[in-house]
């Protein structure tokens, strides 16, 4: 028969935050931390800073950086700010994505950058239900060149297409 009471020995290892506690662990030293967790836990109201070549924490500083504000060259976390690559709720990066993403390539609901795909899409190449750039595709485009349902610049093809090539051929026709 399974006894019910054993699996209380697996509390400590299920528990959110180790049971309210912060972390704070290095490896393999503390004057050197290739690794670094720290964590500020449940009851504390201050944000702990945890910095090391992968830094893991609440704000995490490091080559490779996981937290809810991170900073390094490979960041991950709500706030990601990368080097080359950022993944998070708002992250900015050479590579970038997430919900607000921007970077040289951004991809997002809201993406800025010289190549954007998303929703909201702004670039020199962007892609998206709104698109605004100098060459872009979407449901609504605004740019120098504009292809999708309501095109809007100087040159392009939609639906409505407001451009230029559209307006000057309308006009030649009477002339």
């Amino acid at each position: 028969m399974f006894q019910w009471g054993r699996l209380g020995r697996f509390k400590r290892y299920g528990s959110p935050w180790n049971d309210g506690q912060e972390i704070d662990y290095q490896w393999p030293s503390t004057g050197f931390p290739v690794v670094r967790i720290r964590l500020g836990g449940t009851r504390g109201g201050r944000r702990k800073v945890a910095v090391g070549l992968i830094a893991i924490g609440d704000v995490a500083v490091g080559l490779i950086a996981l937290g809810g504000v991170s900073v390094g060259i490979l960041a991950f976390g709500a706030v990601a700010l990368g080097w080359v690559l950022g993944l998070g709720a708002v992250a900015v990066s050479s590579l970038a994505g997430g919900a607000v993403a921007i970077g040289e390539l951004a991809a997002g609901a809201v993406a800025i950058g010289q190549y954007a795909i998303g929703a909201v899409a702004i670039g020199e190449q962007a892609l998206g239900a709104v698109a605004i750039g100098q060459h872009v595709l979407g449901a609504v485009a605004i740019g120098e060149t504009a292809y999708g349902g309501v095109a809007i610049g100087e040159h392009g093809f939609g639906i409505l297409p407001f451009t230029a090539d559209v307006f000057n051929f309308i006009k030649g026709l009477f002339d």
